[in-house]
């Protein structure tokens, strides 16, 4: 079974819980966009996959293997958070190869796998520059690099357009969205912005109080809304002023 699945998860923190019977399934190659707005529990949802936080009760599925209770380490997962975390100490390719050095891969593997994701990323040639030299763009290709460098078997990725300025949002965006069409992993980016689900939207799951309210196409959603506040979500304020 590929893909990740995600049944009956009830998760949150103490005796407060954010996550309520929450089902979802990511189908191995799909991006799936998470829209939500603050407080919605997007981020809790990231949590419990990742292994941050242990559900209370339900089942974490992911090519396969139910990975509920494994640890972090464990469970294949690449974790993009929004503001990238790359190392600014260690140069581009100290950084892709960062993953693979605490893994104890060899110098001879590290090298080839940074050489082929530098290709992958447009990014040749930039192996010996510090991090801190890139643009906000480049900079999120390096952190994509290095999520990919550990080949996970799911990457989660958290408002990665935020950092990113007006100017460049679509050549970025734009970059993303054919990255994923190469991968053969489910991916969930999570976002608050309509317009992302509008680009990136071909499967489209909106969490509302800690629950899947409603999943499907972007144009679906759109089209038949299940809540007013769903409508209203998928379809700016701005829509309706002259």
């Amino acid at each position: 079974m590929e893909g990740l699945f995600l049944r009956n998860i009830t998760a949150g923190y103490g005796d407060y819980d954010v996550l309520t019977n929450l089902q979802l399934e990511v189908p191995a190659r799909t991006t799936l966009v998470l829209l939500g707005v603050s407080g919605s529990g997007k981020t809790t949802l990231l949590k419990t996959i990742t292994g941050i936080i242990k559900p209370k009760k339900g089942d974490i599925i992911l090519a396969g293997k139910t990975i509920t209770q494994l640890p972090i380490e464990q469970r294949s997962i690449s974790y993009l958070p929004q503001n990238y975390g790359l190392f600014p100490h260690l140069s581009v390719a100290g950084n892709i190869a960062y993953g693979l050095r605490v893994r104890g891969v060899s110098q001879e593997e590290q090298k080839k796998t940074v050489a082929g994701l530098l290709e992958f990323m447009e990014l040749s040639g930039y192996e010996n520059r510090s991090v801190t030299e890139l643009s906000g763009g480049q900079q999120q290709r390096v952190a994509l690099a290095r999520a990919l460098a550990v080949k996970p078997k799911l990457m989660l990725l958290d408002e990665p357009l935020s950092s990113i300025d007006q100017a460049t949002k679509f050549e970025v965006a734009t970059h993303l969205k054919n990255l994923f069409s190469n991968l053969e992993i489910p991916i969930i980016l999570v976002t608050h912005q309509y317009e992302d689900a509008q680009f990136f939207g071909a499967h489209v799951a909106v969490m509302v109080q800690g629950v899947i309210e409603q999943a499907g196409s972007y144009d679906e959603l759109r089209a038949h809304p299940k809540t007013p506040f769903i409508k209203k979500l998928l379809i700016p304020f701005t829509a309706g002023i002259k």
